[in-house]
């Protein structure tokens, strides 16, 4: 299994526990985290970047449920 690593960026609403759901996602897929980063896009919404190193299943299994959290706006993911 080739592990690669990957940059997730995510616009998410800034609703009580929306950062705890996504790291929950990161933790459920097992995302090797190297780094977290947020910061408020506008009074509604957070940027979220997180640089993880991931195998190409758990990575887009990630992204897909990233994309399904009710907080989030949008998800996409690169390899770097």
């Amino acid at each position: 299994m080739s592990v690669t690593q990957r940059v997730f960026t995510l616009e998410v609403g800034r609703e009580t526990g929306a950062l705890e759901r996504v790291l929950g996602v990161a933790r459920r897929r097992g995302l090797g985290l190297e780094m977290f980063w947020a910061v408020p896009s506008d009074e509604a919404t957070w940027k979220i970047r997180i640089e993880a190193a991931a195998p190409d299943e758990e990575a887009h299994l990630a992204v897909a449920q990233f994309n399904a959290l009710i907080d989030v706006r949008r998800a996409v993911m690169e390899e770097i």
